[in-house]
């Protein structure tokens, strides 16, 4: 996985995703007030995906808590968030689920789309591993060879972490993005004092 520093979100804020219902979402929009965590995922049946979201779930509320949205984009169709949101128990939690099956903000974000990346070595030891862990793999629900990728955007705009996953079975430690947005909390705290 690597990390970048990227200083400037401009290329992601103007794609616009799709809502449950099929309206367009301008990404942007969820970071011009207030940090956000911007989750890019594979498509909605991956089972790394199902890996990452049980990661993250539980700390969501922490988030939200820290003064940050969090927003997963998945490339699968809109109509698929709804049963995506139920099979991972999300329904209750503040978090936002948009599709972008044109995969403009994962170009946007210099996310990975590759073959070798989705069935090479290393992912079939991750789809072994998430196997292994429980996890199962469904329908592929938008584009297959896509590769995921997470970032925290600070109100205004700058990315303060980028990571682009090189593999189907790579995510970002949940821990990782609730430090990155206590970070910015305390930084918030101390400017207003």
């Amino acid at each position: 996985m690597r990390t970048v520093q990227d200083p400037t979100s401009s290329a992601l804020a103007g794609i616009e995703a799709l809502d449950r219902t099929g309206a367009r979402r301008a990404l942007g929009s969820f970071w011009a007030d207030r940090p956000c965590v911007l989750v890019l995922l594979r498509h909605y049946g991956c089972i790394g995906c199902a890996v990452a979201i049980a990661d993250l779930a539980p700390r969501l509320a922490e988030i939200d808590a820290a003064g940050a949205r969090t927003v997963l984009v998945g490339s699968g169709a809109a109509a698929s968030i709804d049963a995506f949101v139920e099979r991972h128990a999300l329904g209750d939690k503040p978090v936002t689920l948009l599709s972008d099956p044109s995969l403009a903000a994962y170009r946007a974000a210099g996310l990975v789309r590759s073959a070798w990346a989705t069935f090479g070595a290393r992912a079939a030891v991750d789809y072994v591993r998430a196997l292994g862990s429980g996890f199962t793999s469904r329908a592929t629900d938008g584009d297959l060879l896509q590769q995921g990728g997470a970032l925290v955007v600070v109100a205004g705009g700058a990315v303060v972490l980028r990571r682009v996953y090189e593999s189907l079975g790579e995510h970002v430690d949940a821990s990782d993005l609730v430090e990155a947005v206590l970070g910015l909390a305390a930084r918030r705290s101390a400017l207003r004092v």
